[in-house]
């Protein structure tokens, strides 16, 4: 609602962010707070440094990295295995 007098407020409003936020909370691990925020303030720096040196390639570098991450440790940076 704090958006309304920005932009247009619809039923679809902020679906596009529900993917990437997603992914920050498995890259972090899941159940970690903590690994969730580091993961999305470095994510948000690795986006904003890859929009300026490739910006095609910005909206595929935080699933990559997710991808990475799930190959080399499946339970997140910060999750505890099960």
């Amino acid at each position: 609602m704090l958006a309304a007098p920005i932009v247009q407020v619809n039923p679809v409003m902020g679906s596009n962010l529900i993917i990437i936020v997603f992914a920050v909370v498995v890259i972090g691990g899941m159940g970690s707070i903590l690994g969730s925020i580091l993961t999305g303030l470095g994510l948000g720096v690795i986006e904003g440094l890859t929009k300026v040196v490739y910006p095609e390639a910005s909206a595929v570098v935080i699933f990559l990295i997710m991808v990475l991450v799930l190959l080399v440790k499946p339970a997140g940076l910060f999750g505890k295995q099960a």
